[in-house]
């Protein structure tokens, strides 16, 4: 953000992307926040808000002067035009909007972002970076923004700065929990806490879920957290781990995903990563013992279904395609729940 104030942009977009739950989201309003205080407008979009060029276009228009809200006037014959704001090319309309002050354009769920879209976006933003204009644009999504990359057919984003969000280790999931409480002048003791870090297994939104419940169960200011806390937050944890483990498991049974996906669960009881081509031997052998075949285009497009469901996930860095669990304890589920079916 520093730096497009002073004139300096950025190479090219910056890519978030990670299993869902890890503060992509987050992320985005703090940038949203920290441009806000630089004077750096910010337009923050969901990729649902725009499933067409003409839709991006509007969205990333100047605020329309009196003139264009006039639509038309007539006078004495002669007829004066707004300017067709749909019909703007989408680099003009940029340049426009950036004349006027730094943009910080800011994409949610990027990994639906239509191909079109995209494919019409991401140039532009690269070309306007080459000229050094002042804008920053940041695509968040689940492991499947990558895939949805390729798409749009610019292959520079690969050149991008890529930012991977995944599970937290233990102390900095130590501290998540433990300086908010602190920071209210509350105390949590050791046991407390650690029993709660080890139940959250690192995942961010079990760690918020978890501060919630121990928050609610606190006596006010200067409130000091112990086990004797711990039990009822577990219950309130529980119950809303289980109901978003239950969505995901719907999903994956609304695909028909369920064999497949306890079949790889079943795999990583005795391995804390797997390469994809152990995936697609597992996947292989659950499709034939299904009757569906077993051809590659189907296996790859089950373990990319599994990777962007967020059961497994490939976190990059150069691993050449070597999988970890997206959160253990959803393998734990979804194998309890194939057995129960």
């Amino acid at each position: 953000m520093n730096d497009i104030q002073t004139g300096i942009s950025p190479e090219s977009v910056l890519i978030l992307y990670g299993p869902r739950g890890t503060g992509k989201t987050a992320m985005l309003l703090w940038l949203a926040a920290e441009a806000r205080e630089r004077n750096i407008d910010v337009v923050a979009l969901a990729s649902a808000e725009i499933k067409t060029n003409e839709q991006l276009i509007d969205l990333l228009s100047p605020p329309p002067g009196w003139i264009d809200r006039l639509g038309s006037v007539s006078w004495r014959g002669l007829q004066w035009k707004a300017r067709d704001r749909t019909a703007d090319h989408l680099g003009r309309v940029l340049a426009r909007r950036l004349r006027k002050a730094p943009l910080a354009l800011l994409i949610d769920e990027a990994h639906t972002l239509d191909p079109t879209v995209g494919g019409t976006l991401l140039p532009g933003v690269q070309r306007l970076a080459g000229e050094n204009a002042p804008l920053v644009a940041v695509l968040a999504g689940t492991p499947g923004l990558p895939d949805q990359l390729g798409k749009m057919q610019a292959t520079f984003w690969e050149r991008s700065e890529v930012l991977l969000f995944d599970r937290l280790e233990e102390g900095d999931a130590s501290d998540a929990v433990r300086i908010p409480f602190e920071e209210a002048g509350w105390t949590i003791t050791p046991d407390a806490l650690e029993q709660a870090v080890s139940a959250s297994q690192g995942y961010p939104f079990f760690l918020q879920v978890w501060g919630k419940a121990l928050w609610r169960g606190g006596k006010g200011s200067g409130c000091t957290v112990t086990v004797d806390n711990v039990q009822p937050a577990r219950a309130e944890f529980e119950a809303r781990r289980n109901r978003f483990y239950g969505y995901r498991h719907r999903e994956l049974d609304e695909l028909g995903l369920v064999p497949a996906a306890a079949a790889v669960a079943s795999a990583y009881r005795d391995a804390t990563e797997l390469h994809s081509t152990a995936i697609d031997r597992i996947l292989e052998s659950t499709l034939r013992q299904e009757g569906r075949g077993g051809d590659r285009k189907s296996i790859l497009a089950i373990r990319r279904q599994l990777n962007d469901l967020g059961l497994i996930w490939d976190p990059g860095e150069g691993l050449g395609g070597r999988y970890v669990p997206g959160i253990p304890s959803l393998m734990d589920f979804v194998l309890q729940s194939a057995v129960r079916d």
